[in-house]
Parts: C-alpha cells; structure tokens; sequence
C-alpha cells in the first residue's frame, strides 16, 4: 500500500511468470505512449479508432475481434512494409503463443473478409507473410 501511496504504477509479487511480467510492461508502455499517438489512422477508406477500439469501413462500423483490430492496427503502422508471419507474431500475440506460425493465415484470411473490397490491401508475400499497402 505504501508504494502505491508513493507514486507506484504496478506491483508484482514474487514468484512471477516472465510473460506476466512482459505483459504489464508493455501494459505501461502502452499507456504512456498512447498520449503521444494518434487516436485515428486512416488509409484508404478505413479508419481505425484505437481509443474507442473502433474500425469503420467507408465510414460504416464493422465488427472485428480483438487480435483482428491489433492485426489491422499493426498492418496499419508497418504500411508498405513485408511482414514476416514471425514477426507478426512477436508484435500481435506479444511472444505468449506458442502455436504454428500459420494462425495468423488464418486471422488475415478472416480479416480480409470483414474489410471486404478493402481486404485486397492485405498483400500475401509467398513464402514470407503480409504487407499492408494502399492502392489508389
């Protein structure tokens, strides 16, 4: 209590998990960054809210699940940019998964589905993974 009365942001109680630990770092960052940031992204007719965790499509809202809204946003901060699926990985599912690499064919696959015409911006690079890329 005292540490909180301090100024602390978190506590974490021994034995911890190095992904728990991993996991409220970046926690913190994420907060701490976020006042620097843009709220809204915008490309090529979609718009992407990260405050409300809101994506519209021509100005229409859609429905995406939470790991399709941080694909999307990192697609969208990485734009033209080939993504290997590792790397994906690493920044999407945070190093906590632990599964095939191909989940992520998967997610694109059901992301570019719910983007629609927009979906086509989701480049498949053979062999590799994505690149997000808006063509005019």
């Amino acid at each position: 209590l005292q540490g909180f009365e301090l100024g602390v942001d978190e506590y974490i109680s021994k034995p911890f998990s190095p992904k728990i630990l991993v996991a409220r770092v970046e926690a913190i960052l994420r907060r701490t960054q976020g006042l620097n940031k843009s709220d809204i992204l915008s490309a090529g007719g979609i718009e992407i809210d990260n405050s409300a965790h809101q994506v519209k499509i021509d100005g229409v809202p859609i429905d995406l699940s939470f790991k399709e809204f941080e694909l999307l946003n990192y697609f969208f901060l990485n734009q033209g940019v080939a993504l290997s699926r590792e790397n994906i990985l690493n920044h999407v599912w945070n190093y906590d998964y632990f599964g095939d690499a191909r989940t992520i064919d998967t997610h694109v696959k059901k992301l570019r589905s719910k983007l629609g015409e927009k979906g086509e911006y989701i480049k498949t690079i053979w062999g590799m993974g994505y690149k997000f890329e808006v063509t005019k």
